[in-house]
């Protein structure tokens, strides 16, 4: 029985910052099982406001006096002091920690989506490692490859679009950039539960390269001024997993109708006051068990739930029809529905394979 899903996307449709991640507009899906949750994790930059690597702060003073009645005023010399090179960097996991991965294997092209912050205040150039023999590991991840996301954000665009890695990369001060680790699972054969852990490492490249915070390095910043490492000492990494599994979960978002009124006369395009129906399909694929599975899909802005429109189609194959769902969950297991004030939720339980239904409605405003 697996006891924590995440969503597996085709290949050929991947947008995974979930490990496959949903790019359906308000669409966050929570695969709950046994108190674990699987969420979207985005890296959100920080307002940053660091003094920029080289800039010269100078400072003169002022002496005022009389002298025979006379006012004189006379300057100081301008004291200068270039500001230094600050070298930080950090990696972060920038999607859930596993991505799942079904037999039969071999399988190619398994993704993991990481975010690399220079939290410095300068461009400065990092390598980019893989290292996928993590002690631990069930099995090590083959062919690791990095390639930076330079297409839609989130989204794998193809070695063609996403560029593969061939070097140190530039990358500004206060920016974060997200990248791609790209393996095959070659080891057979692998039971559902195995783990296959790979750790993206990024460096410095100033010589020596040094990783002890507060080492400097004289005349190596911007304009000659001198650089010195910061909290991280110039190095950081992340751990991300691939997860066999022997189930997996995909959910799709559809607009399923928009019904209005002009003048009296009916339209089906998205004016104010139309209402538009919400589909979301849950499929379940595989021989196993997907534990306490819960969908949670924030009301759009713009918008306004239409109290009571929750539907769920009944447990079981044939063309049955819809039931609804109340908006409390004071009523569930027996309801399966809730509108949180913010969100429709439902929580379906445990799930094998076949596919569940859930429509809701809003309003535009």
């Amino acid at each position: 029985m697996i006891r924590a899903l995440r969503l597996r996307i085709p290949k050929n449709n991947i947008n995974r910052p979930l490990t496959g991640s949903l790019r359906t507009g308000s669409l966050w899906v929570l695969l709950t099982a046994l108190g674990l949750t699987s969420a979207v994790v985005f890296c959100a930059s920080p307002a940053w406001a660091l003094t920029s690597a080289g800039t010269v702060i100078q400072n003169r003073a002022t002496l005022d006096y009389t002298i025979s009645g006379v006012n004189i005023t006379s300057y100081s010399t301008t004291a200068q002091t270039p500001v230094a090179e600050i070298v930080d960097v950090s990696v972060a996991m920038a999607m859930a920690g596993t991505t799942p991965v079904t037999p039969p294997f071999p399988t190619f092209g398994e993704l993991l989506y990481f975010a690399v912050t220079n939290s410095g205040n300068s461009t400065e150039d990092y390598a980019l490692t893989v290292n996928p023999a993590v002690v631990g590991n069930d099995f090590d991840p083959d062919n690791p490859v990095v390639a930076i996301d330079a297409g839609t954000l989130g989204s794998f665009d193809g070695t063609g679009v996403d560029t593969l890695y061939s070097g140190p990369v530039p990358i500004p001060g206060e920016t974060t950039i997200y990248v791609w680790v790209i393996s095959d699972i070659l080891d057979t054969p692998l039971n559902s539960g195995d783990v296959g852990r790979v750790t993206l490492e990024a460096v410095h490249q100033n010589a020596p390269a040094s990783i002890a915070p507060g080492t400097i390095y004289l005349g190596s910043g911007p304009g000659g001024t001198d650089l010195v490492l910061g909290a991280s000492g110039g190095y950081g990494a992340a751990t991300g997993a691939y997860l066999v599994v022997d189930t997996t979960l995909s959910i799709n978002k559809t607009v399923a109708a928009i019904a209005g009124t002009v003048a009296g006369v009916p339209v089906t395009i998205p004016i104010t006051g139309a209402r538009i129906t919400y589909q979301l399909d849950v499929i379940v694929a595989g021989s196993g068990t997907a534990v306490a599975v819960t969908i949670t899909d924030p009301i759009p802005v713009n918008t306004t739930y239409v109290s009571g429109s929750m539907t769920l189609d009944p447990d079981g194959p044939g063309p049955s029809p819809a039931t609804g769902m109340t908006d409390t969950n004071a009523d569930y297991p027996a309801d399966r529905g809730e509108f949180t004030g913010a969100a429709v939720r439902a929580r379906l339980g445990d799930l094998t394979v076949g596919t569940r239904t859930i429509t809701f409605q809003v309003t535009i405003n």
